[in-house]
């Protein structure tokens, strides 16, 4: 399988299966009574504690397509009640004991998770901040569910900052990537973006194009794997994405 091949196929499977832990009330629920703040400023402290005691200025950077005023507030709200590094730790945790549950029964979670790792540990750091502070966490055992759940959410957060890079390269601003998306005004709402908003009826085919460039330039990242490993990825990810633990 070519490398491009595989890179488009991590959107909808990987992607999708982490985001379904981000948008999990239990997430921050778990959060709250670790000790975070409650709501979004778990968030800012949590998956975008990765990023250490920064200037807020980089989280809003790295974050990207959140509106900077509202993530300004959330990092506020975050770090009066704890510091990033220690908000990272825990919410890697609530991933792993997510990822434990959400892929249990799965037989070849333990090959997803070691696949996906070697190309964690060969990806470039260029342009990817909240990759780089996930793959230097500290990781479940390798072999079960939380680890291959854990690696799954590492290449999200790869695939993110090769999408903000895509979206700058071809003249676009994150407000606008947003709402010529497929959940557009609902997206820019749920980032903290102010109404009105642009027309952006005309940039059906420039979005196309940011998902193109996307691909590309997450496709080196699976270099690493064999033409065979890389079919192998793209099956067990997609099989991750609609695993049912209970059944």
């Amino acid at each position: 399988m070519e490398t491009t091949a595989v890179a488009r196929s991590m959107r909808g499977s990987v992607g999708m299966l982490a985001m379904d832990w981000l948008m999990d009330p239990s997430t921050l629920e778990k959060a709250a009574q670790r000790g975070m703040a409650e709501g979004m400023g778990a968030y800012a402290t949590g998956r975008l504690g990765v990023l250490g005691e920064c200037p807020v200025d980089n989280v809003i950077g790295a974050a990207f397509f959140w509106a900077p005023e509202k993530m300004r507030s959330m990092v506020a709200q975050g770090r009066a009640v704890m510091k990033p590094s220690e908000g990272a730790r825990i919410w890697a945790d609530i991933c792993a004991e997510y990822g434990s549950k959400r892929l249990a029964g799965m037989e070849d979670a333990g090959r997803l998770g070691e696949l996906l790792e070697r190309v964690v540990d060969s990806a470039a750091p260029q342009g990817a901040p909240t990759f780089v502070g996930w793959r230097d966490l500290p990781r479940p055992p390798a072999g079960g569910p939380a680890h291959g759940f854990f690696m799954a959410q590492v290449m999200r957060e790869l695939r993110f900052g090769r999408h903000a890079v895509a979206v700058q390269a071809l003249g676009m601003g994150p407000l606008e990537a947003i709402l010529s998306g497929p959940a557009g005004e609902w997206n820019a709402e749920f980032f903290g973006w102010e109404r009105p908003y642009p027309d952006v009826s005309d940039l059906s085919e420039a979005r196309e194009e940011i998902e193109a460039l996307t691909d590309k330039l997450h496709a080196p990242d699976f270099e690493c794997l064999t033409p065979d490993e890389r079919a192998e990825v793209r099956e067990l990810a997609k099989a991750a994405r609609f695993h049912n633990p209970d059944e």
